[in-house]
Order: C-alpha cells, then structure tokens, then sequence
C-alpha cells in the first residue's frame, strides 16, 4: 500500500484509530439513526445521501514507471494517479481497521478516501469501478461534521471491506456508524448500518444495529460472525434471516472449509492405536458429517498403518465445497495430499506426496481460474499438481528458494514470493520469468490486474505468456 505525506498522512493520522477502509465493489451512502442498546440486527437499515452510478472515471492517467509484468498487457487498460486512487479496502473477515490494500472485487476494482477541508470537516468516498473500463458503477460519499475538540475525526465513520456474499460470491461490505447528541428529553444514541453489495452495484442486503459494537466484527459470508473462545459462534444475518448459534468456537472458525458457514474440524486423538483421526462437522448444526477413521487413506500411507499405528489428518481450504485433506502415518513428517467433497468427505483426487514440517505460519495456497491446478506450500516445498488427474506438474527442488504461492489466474503464469521477493513463475514448469516484482498485481474475476506504485493505481489487461 502506498504511504501518502504531507496534508493526507496528517489526516490519515488522526483518523487512524476510528476509521478502516475497505473494498468499495458497489457503492452508495449508507447511514444509520438513532437506538437502543440490544445487538440483534433490524433488517433494512436506512440507506441515505448523494449516489453516483454509471458515471465515467476521467482522471488524466498517469505513466506507468514500472518493469513489465509477464502475463500482463505491457500498457495499462486505464489508471489514476495517486491522488485519486487515494486507498483501497480492507478484507470484511479480519478486524484490522488499518489494512487497506485489497484493490478487486469480483469483476471490479475498489478505490477510498479520506480528506480533510478547509471548513474543518472531512468526508470520507468509497468508488466501485469498472475493471475493464474504468468507469464508475458506484459511489459512497460521507461527511463527517467538526466535533467539539476541533478534529474532524467523527465519531460517525465508514469502512468499506472486501468480503464474500452467502453463496461465495465476492461481495463489498460498507459499514456506518452514527451518533445522535442528546437533544430534547431524548438520550444521545449511536447506531450502526451494515449493507452488503455485488460487484455490479446491487444491494444484497442491510441490517441496523444499536450501538457501535459490530464497527469491528468480523464478516463471513454475509454474516456477522460474534464468535467466542470457549462459548460458541453467533451467526447475524446482514438483511433477512435469523441468527444462528453454533458450537464453533473463534479457533474452530479459523480452520473451516467449504461454502456457506462450511464445516469446522476437530481432532480426535487416539493411543490405541496412536493416531490423530478428525472429525469434520456442520457448522450451522455441529453435527458430524465424516470421520478419517471411517475413510479410506490414500495407498502409500495405508500401507504404513499397522496394529499400533494408523494415521493423521489434516485439513485445509479449496474452493466452494471442495477441501484439500492431507494424509499420514501418525508421527510422520511426508503426506499425501488429495481433494475431497467437503460435505461427505469423498475423495475426489489423489495428488503428490509433500514433505510438511508440522508449522502453519508459512502455509500458502495458489488455484487456477477453471480449480483443475492448484500450487501448495503446506511444508518443506512448494508443489504444483493437476486436481482432477492427481498428476504433479512440478515441486520446489532442495536446493532452491522457498516458493510462496501467491496467485494462478489462468495466463500461465504463477505470481509467487521467492524467499519474500515477488516474482512470476511458469504455471507448468517453475521456469523464472521474472524476479524482483515490486507491486504484486491483484487479479479480477474477468482478466484484469490492479498494480499499485506511487504514481497511482494501474489496471492492465492479462494476457497468455
């Protein structure tokens, strides 16, 4: 992300501690009014202000400075400076207000802004924009009035975030808290506004909340996710539904798979024989859906078990209600990787076998466009392999950098941290095709990439290698 100086730091300063930016995919003014103190959402939050839709982005397009990009256009489809290009969004699923570098959704690219005025207020505008052309599809404006200290820092904020509807579709999330001084014989009051959009611009849903408790709680598929450490989950629906409870702790939901609120897993340790079995189950119902006792594990690892020793599971994310399950014997540093349906834990693939070292902290995982290629970091190598044949296109030799999996959009290219360093890679060989990538690019659902440096955001088309 790029440090803005002078007047913007200045600001950017102040407002730090109240105000996170977002993803802005479809844009409007959304504010709230006055209530009481409970936390259950009241669908149809208000929705109010100025609303710009279908208007050009004309700005005077800055040069592009940078090296070419392999499987990117060498120019730019459309740019801004930096100025305009202000920030990007954050991500709706974590609470770090200060992260604003998520700069696509869906098919289009989000832009935010805070500014200062000279008659002490400040307004904060989030734009949804065309990621082909460039053009606006949408836009929040807020004003945010001069409070008593004399800053601009309202106690009313906005956030924009990049998050994903119920059905896993990329979506942006605007929140917006509103405090009422007291006025009259009626109390001060503050509430809260979450509404959710499509990357076109439609409203999927809102939902008002008392108070400003869910300015920072996190966002899961089109839910408010209230999750404790040892109490449970509460699931708030962002419009119609009812909230859901759920057994699922904080950790619980860190680790779950598959679309919708998905399924969680659990280990169930055993000594005779020696094993760390899992039990996956359904995290609206906490209901088991399948055991790795109950499942076939792949040929080189069943071999391995025996009377005093069977296996060890693992499981990590794919896409929609596919996960991926690596197997081994227990106690076992090399594993099996293969793909399952979530639901029913059938395996869909058998892919290679890795070498894990038992971390997660460098766990980092690539997926092709069309799902049939997946890039994984889960151990001592980056591996590459075909997910409907199982067959291995490529792994990280010993001898070479560590590779991080970064993104696969389908040009043929894998963008990919070498040893911290961006680079792009060829999807089916590894071969270097460029090191030292400053700005890693970020990729849209219809071919395009956002590269940020600081002469401004650039969108460049992709293109085969």
């Amino acid at each position: 992300m790029i440090n803005q100086e002078g007047k913007r730091g200045k600001k950017l300063n102040r407002i730090r501690t109240t105000v996170a930016l977002g993803l802005a995919l479809s844009a409007g003014l959304v504010t709230g009014c006055s209530g009481g103190a409970d936390a259950d959402p009241k669908a149809g939050g208000k929705e109010t202000g100025k609303v710009t839709e279908s208007s050009p982005a004309a700005p005077k397009a800055p040069v592009y400075q940078g090296k070419p990009v392999p499987g990117l256009a060498a120019q730019p489809a459309w740019s801004l400076t930096s100025d305009e290009a202000g920030d990007c969004a954050g991500k709706a699923s974590e609470e770090d207000m200060g992260q604003r570098d998520v700069c696509t959704v869906g098919d289009a690219v989000i832009v935010t802004d805070q500014r200062d005025l000279p008659s002490g207020t400040s307004t904060f505008t989030a734009r949804l924009l065309d990621a082909k052309s460039g053009k606006l599809r949408k836009k929040f404006d807020f004003a945010f009035p001069k409070t008593s200290n004399g800053y601009s820092s309202s106690p009313t904020v906005a956030l924009a975030q990049v998050g994903e509807w119920r059905d896993g579709s990329p979506a942006l999330l605007i929140r917006n808290r509103v405090d009422t001084p007291a006025s009259g014989l009626k109390k001060a009051s503050t509430q809260t506004v979450l509404t959710m959009y499509a990357p076109s611009g439609e409203k999927l849903g809102s939902s008002s909340f008392d108070e400003d408790t869910h300015m920072t709680t996190p966002v899961r598929n089109g839910y408010l996710v209230d999750a404790g450490l040892s109490q449970g989950s509460k699931f708030i629906p962002i419009g119609d539904g009812e909230t859901l409870s759920s057994e699922a702790t904080h950790i619980d939901l860190k680790g779950s798979v598959g679309s919708g609120l998905g399924y969680f897993s659990e280990q169930d340790i055993s000594f005779q024989p020696s094993a760390e079995w899992l039990t996956a189950k359904d995290v609206r119902t906490g209901k088991k859906a399948w055991n790795t006792k109950d499942l076939a594990p792949p040929a080189a690892i069943a071999k391995l078990v025996t009377p005093d020793k069977a296996t060890s599971a693992r499981l990590m994310p794919y896409r929609g209600d596919k996960a991926l399950l690596e197997w081994s014997s227990y106690g076992d540093s090399e594993a099996v990787m293969t793909l399952i349906d979530v639901p029913s834990g059938r395996r869909l693939a058998e892919g290679p076998v890795i070498d894990t070292n038992g971390t997660i902290d460098d766990d980092a995982l690539a997926v092709s466009a069309d799902g049939k290629t997946a890039v994984v970091q889960y151990g001592e190598g980056a591996v590459a392999w075909n997910t409907e044949t199982g067959k291995e296109l490529w792994r990280q030799a010993a001898d070479e950098v560590t590779i991080m999996p970064r993104a696969l959009p389908g040009n043929g290219v894998l963008y990919a941290y070498l040893d911290g360093a961006g680079a792009a890679l060829g999807a089916d060989d590894k071969k270097l095709l460029a090191s030292g990538i400053q700005e890693m690019p970020q990729f849209t659902t219809n071919g395009y990439a956002t590269i940020r440096t600081p002469e401004g955001l650039f969108v460049f088309a992709a293109q085969p290698v």
